[in-house]
């Protein structure tokens, strides 16, 4: 969480010019991001969170700003992590909202609560991470271009539309894991129609006609955890990658999918596979 650049600059500025600091947050988590009186969700909290996608791992270099060796906060040294590989931790996120919309982040970008972002104290930025919700398996891919929060138990703090995405909104922080991803490790899920599919059969021999690329649909369930069963058992199987499309809001079906794949015959051999185990397999788009 973060305070106004004028009022950061009372309390322990970064050690970075221009860039908006982040302060503590105190009290319950009981309504937006839990720590300011005037933060919360936008106006207009209807959105389709299946039109933002995950953000995309690229390779860069370090931002200008946003990147000393160590800096100070509200009385605490911080040190800035050299290079982010291998990096996991387990913890609490947080969020914020429109009070920051716009303002400047510490890597010297505008905070966008519409973008799938977050911010650290430590790891360099940017740097994109995998956040999963341990309360609910809900994960998704931010990219992490700010500092804070400076709350102890508090490992990162959300965007506004990221925290919708993990269910973190309501509660105002949530047990977390955060890993990262690169570019190699990565393939990004994009927005999946809500028309149903029709359903993909079995090729009966090399003569049927290809089918378009894209995802297989394995299954739909109402809740996380069975979603994330059948996730797992796909990829202890080696038919990864498989990717888990989270329903938009509170309400709708995690739908479990098989793909992208690189080429025709690799995702008709696959639906034949996943056929062949009794699964009942749809042909979506990525």
């Amino acid at each position: 969480m973060r305070l106004s650049a004028g009022t950061a600059m009372l309390v322990t500025a970064l050690v970075v010019a221009g860039c908006a600091s982040q302060s503590p947050s105190g009290g319950n988590a009981t309504n937006g991001g839990g720590y300011y009186q005037n933060d919360g969700p936008p106006e207009d909290e209807d959105i389709d969170l299946s039109k933002i996608p995950d953000a995309v791992p690229r390779n860069v270099p370090h931002t200008k700003y946003g990147n000393p060796p160590s800096y100070s906060a509200l009385g605490k040294r911080y040190y800035v992590l050299d290079s982010a590989a291998g990096f996991t931790q387990t913890g609490r996120a947080s969020w914020y909202g429109r009070q920051f919309h716009g303002e400047r982040t510490s890597s010297g970008e505008p905070y966008n609560m519409f973008s799938m972002t977050a911010a650290h104290k430590r790891l360099p930025l940017p740097t994109w991470v995998e956040v999963t919700n341990l309360a609910n398996g809900r994960h998704c891919v931010v990219k992490v271009n700010d500092r804070g929060p400076f709350h102890d138990g508090r490992i990162i703090d959300l965007s506004y539309v990221a925290a919708r995405r993990l269910g973190v909104v309501a509660q105002g922080s949530a047990p977390v894991r955060i890993r990262t991803v690169t570019p190699e490790d990565y393939r990004r899920p994009r927005a999946t129609s809500t028309e149903p599919a029709p359903p993909l059969r079995a090729a009966a021999n090399n003569n049927t006609s290809a089918v378009a690329l894209g995802y297989l649909q394995v299954g739909a369930f109402s809740v996380a955890r069975n979603a994330r069963r059948l996730h797992d058992k796909l990829i202890a199987a080696g038919l990864g990658p498989v990717r888990i499309v989270m329903p938009a809001g509170h309400s709708g079906l995690y739908r479990v999918q098989v793909g992208p794949f690189a080429d025709i015959e690799a995702r008709r051999r696959t639906a034949r596979t996943l056929i062949a185990r009794g699964l009942a397999v749809r042909q979506v788009d990525g």
